[in-house]
Parts: structure tokens; C-alpha cells; sequence
């Protein structure tokens, strides 16, 4: 619907824009000059009588004042418009979310950990990468291990 308001300015803006045109091409600077007395000499006079300048002057600040509100609003509606789709040039901007805690499986086995004397370098926040989302594996039927052949002596 934007779209359809947005093109149906336009073709309003060019009709305003032919009447500006044609109101300014009316008007007479002095009695015998001007393109008014090619468009039919007292065209305008005849039809609006004897005040002409008047309502011609009147008529063209209007119009003008409509055409710069009218281009005013169209380029806001169009650079509205164009920030809002995306570019195949530009990079799609997504937020970062956060990863959800991933829920673990009280019977699944925890990680091997590190010993204690070994202390683990933190990593920079600013660095740090969100964890891989943790899925339980599907329990497997634990067979023991054979016991290791002990190795004969020499």
C-alpha cells in the first residue's frame, strides 16, 4: 500500500510540476511581453478577469509551495523505503543472540577435566565465542573392558 502512496505522489508531483509551468508562462512581466501574449494574449484575463496577476501570483506561490512539500515527502518516503530492503552489495546486519544453556543430561557422562595444578588461561570476553549447544548421545549398552594381559617379565 506504501508503494501505491508513494507512486501516486509522484504522478500528483508531475501534474504540479506542469501546472507551475503553465501559470508561470501565463503571467505577464509588463503589458505586451512575456509568454502570456503567445498563449493567447488576454487568455488569462478573460478568464479570470480583470485582477489576473493577482490570482495568477496567488496561484503560483500555492502550487510552489505544494511542489517543495510534495518533493520534501517523496524523498523521505523513498529513502524510508530504501533502508528497509537490503542490497545484494551490502552485508545483511543480524544481532547476535546469545546461546540458550544448552540442558544436560544428568546421566550422560561430564567432560574429562583438567588437573588442578594446570590452571586454564582465560579468554577475553570481547573474544570469547558462545558454546556449541551440548545434545546427550543416545545411550549404547557399556560392555567392560578386558582386562590388559599382563606382560610377561624377562
Amino acid at each position: 500500500m506504501k508503494d501505491f502512496l508513494l507512486y501516486a505522489s509522484v504522478v500528483i508531483l508531475f501534474l504540479v510540476c506542469l501546472l507551475v509551468v503553465l501559470i508561470i508562462l501565463m503571467q505577464r512581466p509588463s503589458a505586451n511581453a512575456g509568454m502570456g501574449s503567445a498563449l493567447g494574449g488576454g487568455a488569462a484575463e478573460s478568464v479570470f478577469g480583470g485582477e489576473s496577476a493577482n490570482v495568477l501570483s496567488k496561484l503560483t506561490t500555492t502550487l510552489t509551495v505544494l511542489l517543495f512539500l510534495l518533493s520534501f515527502g517523496l524523498y523521505l518516503g523513498f529513502v524510508g523505503r530504501a533502508s528497509k530492503t537490503t542490497s545484494a552489495l551490502t552485508p545483511a546486519t543480524t544481532a547476535a543472540t546469545p546461546a540458550a544453556p544448552a540442558k544436560v543430561d544428568p546421566a550422560a557422562k561430564a567432560p574429562a577435566t583438567a588437573p588442578a595444578s594446570a590452571p586454564t588461561p582465560a579468554a577475553p570476553s570481547s573474544l570469547a565465542t558462545p558454546a556449541a549447544p551440548v545434545t546427550p548421545a543416545a545411550k549404547s549398552p557399556v560392555t567392560p573392558a578386558a582386562p590388559a594381559a599382563p606382560v610377561p617379565a624377562k
